[in-house]
């Protein structure tokens, strides 16, 4: 088994080499999912990175997504693994996407995104004591 590794904005994608079990030898180089490829490297798709040997074999290759860092990440059909369109960044737990090294705060909460593409690491505040009001009755009008 080949280990080979593909750079990527917002992943490293680890991909290792294996013969299909649809492999057929043709004259003009391999039959793959019934489609004719010629010899040298082809994809098929975003996720299959194929290479067709003079003999008519296909050795293909899927590419495994790791974390892509970023907790919006969007998937775009022309690409294998999904993308972050706002770069790295963390979720706050009431949804707010906080970019990497920002602080964002409410009243109760106040988080920091260290570890991109997971939720941000967050300190609940306490409650602040309430503090009575002394109301004084209204004096008599002499």
């Amino acid at each position: 088994m080949v280990s080979l590794t593909k750079h990527s904005l917002c992943l490293t994608a680890t991909i290792f080499l294996t013969v299909t079990g649809q492999d057929l030898v043709t004259s003009s180089g391999c039959l793959y999912h019934g489609k004719v490829y010629p010899v040298g490297s082809f994809d098929p798709s975003p996720c299959e990175i194929c290479q067709c040997s003079s003999s008519g074999q296909a050795y293909c290759a899927i590419v495994d997504c790791f974390s892509v860092g970023c907790a919006d990440a969007v998937h775009d059909p022309n690409q294998c693994c999904p993308v972050c369109p706002n770069g790295r960044n963390c979720k706050a737990p009431d949804g707010t996407i906080i970019k990497h090294g920002d602080t964002y705060s409410t009243a109760y909460i106040t988080c920091l995104c260290l570890q991109f593409g997971t939720l941000a690491e967050c300190a609940y505040k306490p409650p602040q004591p309430i503090q009575p009001q002394i109301v004084e009755p209204p004096k008599p009008v002499s």
